[in-house]
């Protein structure tokens, strides 16, 4: 069954009807009809479910049609539906007349968005746990304190006999728990970032290091060519993959190395834009052959773009085979002293302090790999404490609140007047009430319903 909703109430025609009233959220059984020339002919059987305000997704009265699912019959009676006075439904007007009839604020709106675009569990569930309102609680929790101060300060302005100044004290112990609070609030933007629009990973080292086979082990099947002579990808390659519950695009790059070859020195090229272009960059050395002349190239890109990095040892496997051969090997790898690998440690250290030793062949270390892609996205954010994350328009609204509480706790200590301390505790709140939608612009309000889909 399909449903089609309609944003106008409409009819639901069948000869037994009789004196039938519907009852808000009681399914009914029925007929669609439509007149041909005077007779009456049935479009479809559907179940039909009424909805009285306030309690429904939008607030006001709805009603809900449950229709078999051929796009003729679909058609059909949505064709019958706006010639009875319906129209079409705007991109994210259910949403948007929920939100304006004050069942759902803001944050609440764009977790619906969340939880469509949703790609993975842990996605999913964060969303759904915006949409319940625990991100809207915390954000409502601390305007309450912030407003409760500035009604305090406002009084001792008004009325400064009756009343007088607020005691310095009391000003910045709430406003250094707000702060401590929204400061929370404000990491999970970050993780929350990667959440939503992923988090691109490049797969780079030397040719033959294993870049193709750690792509289709994490991928578990087989989308790039794999093979033993050097330098057979010659081009990115990107595929999606969920890696603990975060989406990643993980970017397949060409072996950087020195050469002649022309198509090869385009693909190290773009290996170059993979790095720039990366939120993170897995550098795979390989164990059977040391560090090199082309593991400087690499970390001298790192170094160029600053790009946080995971170092890991690849075909741990052969540590089996010619064990005093690869316990030299490995040695070499341990304590390599080339300039340009020690200048990358020390310009930038490794999001882990130690190496990450896999066999991309067979799979193993590939847990801890992705664990540690996991910690780094999400960087401590506190997710599951505050039930969710801020998206872009909301962190930047908690920034801006953090600092007008900065300014609050300056001017406090510069003894300024509790008029100024009154203007910097607004412009906080200005910035809570932005989030949760209690004061928006209607600029605001379109833009983010824009990405909604008919029918949300």
């Amino acid at each position: 069954m399909s449903g089609a909703k309609i944003s106008s109430s409409s009819s639901l025609s069948a000869s037994a009807l009789g004196d039938w009233q519907p009852k808000s959220h009681q399914a009914t059984i029925g007929y669609i009809v439509q007149e041909k020339l005077g007779i009456t002919e049935p479009v479809d059987e559907v179940v039909l479910i009424p909805y009285k305000g306030p309690n429904s997704y939008t607030g006001e009265d709805m009603v809900e049609i449950n229709c078999h699912g051929s796009p003729i019959v679909t058609r059909e009676i949505l064709n019958l539906a706006l010639a009875h006075g319906a129209r079409l439904a705007q991109a994210g007007e259910f949403t948007k007349r929920g939100f304006l009839a004050g069942r759902i604020d803001l944050t609440q709106a764009e977790a619906v968005l969340d939880l469509i675009h949703s790609k993975t569990e842990r996605q999913s569930r964060l969303a759904l746990s915006v949409l319940k309102g625990q991100l809207g609680e915390e954000i409502k929790a601390v305007r309450s304190k912030l407003m409760e101060l500035l009604t305090r300060i406002v009084a001792g302005i008004d009325f400064p006999e009756e009343v007088g100044d607020l005691a310095t004290d009391d000003i910045e112990s709430i406003t250094h728990d707000c702060m401590a609070r929204l400061d929370q609030l404000a990491k999970t933007s970050r993780s929350g970032r990667y959440l939503r629009e992923g988090l691109k990973l490049a797969i780079v080292g030397r040719p033959n290091a294993g870049k193709s086979s750690l792509l289709n082990q994490m991928l578990n099947f087989e989308r790039a060519i794999v093979t033993d002579i050097p330098g057979t990808t010659r081009d990115s390659i990107e595929e999606p993959v969920d890696v603990n519950g975060i989406p990643v695009i993980l970017i397949d790059t060409a072996g950087v190395r020195v050469t002649e070859d022309a198509v090869e020195k385009i693909g190290i090229a773009r290996t170059s834009k993979a790095i720039e272009a990366s939120d993170l960059v897995v550098f795979l050395l390989d164990l059977s052959q040391g560090v090199g002349e082309e593991e400087e190239v690499i970390a001298a890109k790192l170094i160029e773009f600053e790009r946080p990095y995971l170092v890991v040892k690849n075909k741990v496997d052969l540590k089996n085979k010619a064990e005093s051969e690869n316990q030299q090997v490995q040695q070499e790898v341990e304590n390599a002293e080339v300039p340009m690998l020690q200048n990358l440690a020390e310009t930038k250290p490794a999001v882990q302090p130690q190496a990450i030793e896999i066999s991309a062949r067979y799979g193993n270390g590939l847990e801890l790999l992705k664990a540690a892609i996991e910690e780094w996205a999400l960087a401590g954010s506190p997710l599951q404490e505050l039930g969710g994350s801020l998206n872009q328009r909301q962190g930047q609204l908690c920034l801006r609140a953090l600092e007008s509480l900065t300014y609050l706790k300056d001017s406090v200590k510069a003894g300024l007047p509790h008029d100024c301390l009154g203007t910097d505790l607004r412009q906080a709140v200005d910035a809570l009430d932005e989030i949760s939608g209690v004061a928006v612009t209607e600029e605001v309000i379109t833009e983010v319903f824009a990405n909604f889909c008919i029918g949300k």
